[in-house]
């Protein structure tokens, strides 16, 4: 979860190198006939999976910052696998390079890559010779196969299928011939007849023969699609901005485009050509906008910018039209979808009609929207620009590495750190409270979930929470952190750089009964389990000059605390019941005598035995969720000095806000 307020500063100095051209400048280093220098690389997780792919491969990659060094394959190594990791790119491109390097390659990525299409590129290798395997567990296999030239017109607008035939064919007999329907990004083609390769290009139609790549001596210009980000701040902030050294291949300026016939002052200054790559600058003005309108070859000049184009949309009055976005169903994440979900938020109507996507806006901006991003990096930065736009925000994810790992930088956007540490944490609530309670302090801050298995050694745990500007740790670490941090309590939940280890679930248990109404001091109370959160009550509630037993499956834990803390071994008629264990046989059988007036429950996510028989009772129930809230407001207090004024009703909107 990241939470932003609203203050920015663009910054072109931290877009980097061209992701599009990165992946192809490496793949022709790696074919070609001497020791090729690429500076100004981008340093995103896509380019890096193509790098080491390559490497795998036999390629002698070595990077210096963002200037890479490259050592051609001499023999490349068969049988290996390729991690594609998130990259289609990578994966389609070297699909055509394996092909054509005739070894045995099994290509791998993550959960998304993984569902998006792959036969695309898989059809027309198979027409050139190349063998594939496909199954489930991987992407796709090269088994090899001897190349011979192939005819071939496009199924798919895709700049990925194109290339990867353009690859392959280096290697085929005779001429290999690619027709497109319309006119897709041709980085491929403008950097194989930069670096010497034999091809040629009629109009739709890209020829090349077989052929060598001579070495690389290339600076990449600055990412397009980066930039695009910033154009979009400066633009709907009324700002003012240049953007130096920006590839300006008019096969990614669709967005400008687009944007430019929507009353946009966006010009191209100092346009020069490195390696065939047209390159400039971009300067923008404050405009006002009207309603826009992308074609076919629009929407296939802007693909990775349409989200973009949308966002923008919803916030300009009016009716704006983009045609034939199925396409973007096919990305990191249903992009339509993505878009459709961002418009509402911002109080606009998206709706989709033969390929078609319309975008309906009254010209508002929404106050403190919540994004889902669906784990999609271009969604994600979206999801930041505007909820900067709209004077803070939240989005549920930032997976920006993928693409743009300077992202935060090039807005001027410094977040707090924190994280939740433990066991399995990733469903974890409290990621949405921090984003609230930054939202209503005013502060910008991210707030991760780290899941950690229970046999981490101590380096690598003490690693991870001191990465991180404030902590909370959840079981089954809490204990074992107080301990290795020398702390002065017995369980530890809350950590930070400003702070000494400490518990906030007192203070949460503590504010969340007197919220409710229930006085518990100088009355009997029943404690189930023997955990972290459980001590920390039993630390608190004597404060009140409670009389406590302890109740839990395992006695000799039971008797321990009782031992340490000197409590009552036999409580038959409590006034209140606190339980810190998750449902099961033990919990579901714990019987309520008939003087117990509440019941508190900190596992709040599942069911419970105790609060199904407060329920029935009708006695005084607390939600565990309330002690969340009010717990992580202390430790909120405690790692950025604001306190936030109690609000659980507030939380609690925003909560279905968010799950919306």
């Amino acid at each position: 979860m990241l939470c932003v307020n609203g203050q920015f500063n663009i910054d072109c100095d931290y877009v980097g190198g061209d992701k599009s051209v990165s992946h192809r400048a490496l793949i022709l280093a790696a074919i070609a006939d001497g020791d090729s220098v690429i500076r100004n690389l981008s340093l995103c997780d896509d380019v890096a999976a193509t790098c080491e792919c390559l490497r795998v491969l036999g390629a002698d990659i070595r990077l210096d910052g963002a200037t890479a060094y490259v050592r051609p394959i001499t023999v490349p190594i068969s049988g290996v696998t390729l991690n594609c990791r998130n990259s289609g790119t990578t994966a389609r491109l070297l699909a055509g390079l394996v092909a054509g390097l005739g070894v045995r390659a099994k290509f791998v990525g993550d959960e998304s890559l993984t569902s998006r299409p792959m036969e695309r590129v898989l059809d027309p290798l198979r027409k050139m010779g190349a063998r594939f395997n496909t199954g489930s567990g991987y992407l796709f296999e090269s088994l090899g196969g001897k190349l011979t030239e192939i005819t071939y017109r496009a199924k798919v607008n895709s700049a990925q299928v194109k290339s990867a035939v353009l690859l392959a064919g280096l290697f085929a007999d005779g001429e290999t011939t690619y027709t497109e329907n319309i006119p897709t990004r041709n980085h491929t083609e403008l950097m194989l007849r930069g670096a010497g390769a034999d091809v040629s290009v009629d109009g739709l139609t890209v020829t090349v023969r077989k052929s060598t790549v001579h070495a690389l001596n290339l600076d990449v210009p600055r990412d397009v699609s980066s930039v695009a980000f910033l154009v979009t701040l400066a633009l709907l902030c009324d700002r003012k901005a240049r953007f130096d050294g920006v590839l300006l291949n008019e096969r990614r300026t669709g967005f400008i485009r687009v944007l430019q016939r929507s009353g946009a002052d966006i010009t191209l200054e100092n346009v020069t050509e490195r390696f065939g790559e047209p390159t400039g600058d971009i300067a923008v003005k404050p405009s006002r906008l009207k309603p826009s309108y992308a074609s076919e070859t629009d929407v296939c000049d802007a693909i990775d910018e349409v989200p973009l184009l949308c966002c923008i949309a919803a916030v300009t009055q009016g009716r704006h039209e983009f045609h034939a976005v199925d396409e973007l169903r096919r990305k990191e994440s249903d992009r339509v979808r993505a878009i459709q979900s961002i418009a509402v938020k911002l109080g606009a109507t998206a709706e989709v009609s033969n390929g078609s996507l319309t975008i309906t806006s009254e010209g508002c901006k929404a106050v403190n929207p919540h994004f889902n991003c669906f784990n999609d990096h271009r969604i994600a930065m979206c999801a930041v620009i505007m909820a900067l736009v709209c004077g803070g925000g939240s989005v549920d994810c930032a997976p920006f590495d993928v693409s743009f790992p300077n992202f935060l930088q090039a807005v001027g956007v410094t977040p707090y750190k924190f994280a939740l540490i433990g066991e399995n944490v990733s469903d974890s609530r409290s990621p949405v409270l921090m984003s609230y309670l930054a939202s209503k302090a005013n502060l910008c801050c991210s707030y991760v979930t780290v899941s950690l298995p229970r046999d981490v050694s101590d380096e690598r745990l003490l690693e991870t929470i001191n990465s991180f500007d404030g902590v909370n740790v959840t079981m089954p670490f809490k204990t074992r952190v107080a301990a290795l941090l020398r702390a002065d309590v017995p369980s530890v939940n809350a950590v930070g750089k400003r702070i000494c280890p400490c518990s906030t679930d007192g203070c949460g248990i503590v504010k969340s009964l007197t919220a409710n109404g229930i006085d518990f001091a100088n009355k009997p109370i029943w404690i189930v389990g023997a955990g972290g959160a459980a001590e920390e009550c039993i630390r608190v509630l004597l404060k009140y000059n409670c009389a406590i037993r302890v109740i839990n499956r395992t006695q000799a834990h039971a008797d321990a605390l009782t031992e340490k803390y000197g409590l009552s071994k036999q409580i038959d008629e409590p006034y209140g019941v606190l339980s810190f264990v998750p449902e099961c046989e033990f919990e579901r059988n714990i019987q309520l005598p008939d003087s117990v007036g509440f019941v508190f429950v900190a596992a709040y996510k599942g069911q419970s035995g105790l609060r199904d028989k407060a329920s029935q009772r009708v006695i005084k129930y607390v939600d565990g969720l309330e002690m969340l809230y009010h717990q992580g407001a202390e430790s909120f207090a405690l790692w950025t000095g604001t306190e936030v004024q109690s609000d659980y009703d507030g939380f609690l909107k925003y909560l279905a806000d968010c799950d919306g």
